[in-house]
C-alpha cells in the first residue's frame, strides 16, 4: 500500500467520525450512537497510526507499534504533540477493555480532541 492510499484511507475515516460527532448529544443517551462513534474513532486512529508508519517506512524508519509510529511522526514533523496522541492510544487501549475501561464522558472529550488533531493530517 502507497502513502497516498493510506492518506485517503485516514482522510475517509476522519470524514466519517466528523459525521459521527454529529450524533454526540444522543450518545449520552442511547449506547448505539455512542458505540457508532467509538468504532468511527477506532477506525480512525488505526488508519492514523498507519499513515504515520508508511511515511517512516518511506523514509527508512522501522516501525514495530502503534507508539513508535506515533514518536516517528513527530520526529518528522508530520505531528505537534506526541504525548497527547499516545494518550489517544492509551485511552482506546483502556476503553476497549471494558475490565479495565475510562468512562463514556472522558472518552467523548479523547475523540473530540482527537477529532481536531485528525483533521491536521488531511
Amino acid at each position: 500500500m502507497t502513502n497516498q492510499d493510506e492518506r485517503s484511507r485516514l482522510k475517509v475515516s476522519v470524514e466519517n467520525l466528523a459525521k459521527a460527532m454529529k450524533y454526540e448529544d444522543k450518545a449520552g443517551k442511547e449506547r448505539f450512537y455512542f458505540s457508532g462513534i467509538s468504532k468511527s474513532f477506532e477506525v480512525c486512529l488505526e488508519y492514523a497510526w498507519k499513515y504515520f508508519r508508511r511515511r517512516a517506512i518511506d523514509d527508512g524508519i522501522e516501525i514495530y507499534s502503534p507508539k513508535d509510529a506515533v514518536r516517528a511522526a513527530g520526529r518528522m514533523g508530520i505531528i505537534d504533540d506526541v504525548e497527547k496522541w499516545l494518550g489517544f492510544i492509551e485511552d482506546r487501549n483502556l476503553a476497549v477493555h471494558d475490565y479495565i475501561g475510562v468512562s463514556d464522558d472522558q472518552y467523548m472529550k479523547t475523540i473530540k480532541a482527537f477529532l481536531i488533531e485528525a483533521k491536521k493530517l488531511v
